[in-house]
């Protein structure tokens, strides 16, 4: 009962700040750009709102049940060096970039430099490959609110897709940064709250020691706290560990340099010293949280056993999080607490949207209409949320790849475009062989050699990139 008075009064209030700013906003500039005017505290959250999905609490949460403590360092330390790289590297010379050649979209800058084709290509990528991403976040929220609210996963994706598009299609990015704020503020907080408080049921840091000590799946938890030693079994069969651990931490983490949802929000800055306090600021918050999420999982050795069967969370370590937080805390906290988790999938969903939208209506129908842009909000939300209702095994694949891609189709050129002057014919073969290698790499080769799609699609598209510009400039 309290869970649900919880939900319903956030997502009242996401509806009404969504409803606000469709009042504030005065054109084209402040739907796509909310008038370019961010300060430092929205553009931070937003940008950490973005970034965090429900994967975060799920996924980066709970693997490190499987995986132990090396996960959490690696994973913490990549999130940390890529939001101080991001912020340093590609904030100021994208918002000066966009800012001369008066674009509004990643795509359109990408075609203001090199062409129509480009920012086809690059709008292409976002929409198709967007549409599969969202289809992993529909699916944690719709299984989550399943859970908390005891109702039909079926619903539980109608609600999430409903009340996202609805303040998203009415409010613009307005709505989005807004959103995301309170969003990003629930999520932060939530990590901070339930590492606390699992640190104060388990009676202190000195838990260490007794951690070192329990019974874990391959052995004494002693190896939660050692590199090499943990991964799902097919993984230490192959002897595979530490490439599986870097390359997939590696790949979540270097997102942050090139992905078009997230690198936008520099385009919004209201101006450079806005960015230059988001760069101390964005990299703190990331890692705070960071620390205190990723490190959940091998806790959770001292808390499930005592109120379940271990190996059902072995197969599944999504279920690590929630299952803690409904275990350690109150039901008013926990219920603050689910709701922050849903909140990390909406902050995501609105913004993949909001992106996917715009690219389709300014970069491909070439057309510069809110109400246009407002339908297609709609329009593209359907077809994720239709495939999250049942995905079909090639989904699921595709799915899985989908965030490979679009860090390795973006990351070169946009390095190239800021700090090079490369030839449009060498922007246009990078993207398109990352995004061959990507899901080559990732149907045919990821489960022999466990190293994930953005390794070999980032090298494949520097390679390339660099034989364009000897040899065909």
């Amino acid at each position: 009962m309290i869970i649900a008075a919880v939900f319903t009064v956030y997502l009242i209030l996401m509806l009404i700040i969504g409803a606000a700013e469709y009042r504030k906003s005065r054109g084209l500039l402040d739907y796509y750009l909310a008038g370019k005017g961010l300060g430092v505290t929205l553009v931070s959250f937003s940008f950490f709102a973005t970034y965090f999905s429900t994967s975060a609490f799920l996924g980066g949460g709970g693997f490190g049940f499987v995986a132990g403590f090396q996960w959490s360092a690696f994973l913490t330390f990549f999130h940390v060096l890529f939001a101080i790289l991001a912020w340093l590297l590609i904030a100021p010379k994208l918002k000066q970039l966009a800012e001369e050649t008066s674009s509004l979209t990643i795509p359109e800058i990408f075609g203001s430099k090199f062409g129509k084709e480009v920012q086809m290509l690059s709008s292409a990528v976002i929409i198709v490959f967007f549409s599969f991403y969202m289809v992993s976040i529909y699916k944690g929220a719709g299984n989550l609110l399943q859970v908390m609210l005891d109702i039909p996963y079926t619903h539980g994706l109608i609600i999430t897709a409903l009340i996202v598009v609805l303040y998203t299609s009415i409010g613009g990015f307005r709505a989005v940064v807004y959103t995301d704020l309170i969003q990003g503020l629930l999520t932060f907080t939530g990590g901070i709250v339930l590492f606390a408080s699992i640190i104060y049921f388990l009676g202190g840091f000195e838990v260490m020691e007794k951690l070192a000590g329990t019974q874990i799946f391959a052995g004494k938890g002693a190896l939660l706290f050692e590199v090499g030693k943990l991964a799902p079994p097919p993984i230490m069969k192959a002897g595979m560990v530490i490439p599986f651990i870097l390359s997939l931490t590696f790949a979540i983490s270097i997102a942050q340099l090139s992905s078009p949802q997230l690198v936008i929000r520099f385009v919004a800055a209201k101006n450079e010293d806005v960015l230059k306090k988001g760069a101390l600021l964005t990299p703190l918050i990331i890692g705070v949280f960071a620390i205190c999420v990723f490190s959940i999982g091998p806790l959770g050795w001292l808390i499930i056993p005592q109120f379940d069967d271990p190996v059902k969370y072995l197969k599944d370590s999504d279920l690590v999080v929630p299952v803690i937080a409904m275990k350690v805390l109150p039901e008013g906290i926990n219920a603050l607490l689910l709701t922050a988790i849903i909140a990390a999938a909406m902050s995501t969903v609105n913004s993949l949207l909001h992106m996917m939208a715009t690219s389709l209506t300014k970069d491909i129908l070439n057309r510069e209409n809110i109400a246009l842009t407002r339908t297609m909000v709609f329009v593209l939300s359907l077809i994720p949320l239709y495939i999250a209702l049942k995905p079909p095994e090639i989904i699921v694949g595709i799915v899985g790849v989908s965030f490979s891609v679009i860090t390795s189709v973006f990351l070169v050129p946009l390095l190239a475009m800021l700090y090079a002057k490369p030839s449009r014919y060498s922007i246009l073969a990078s993207m398109v062989v990352a995004l061959i290698a990507s899901v080559v790499w990732y149907f045919m080769y990821y489960r022999v050699y466990w190293i994930y799609p953005v390794v070999p699609g980032l090298i494949a598209s520097a390679l390339t990139y660099m034989i364009f510009e000897k040899f065909f400039k």
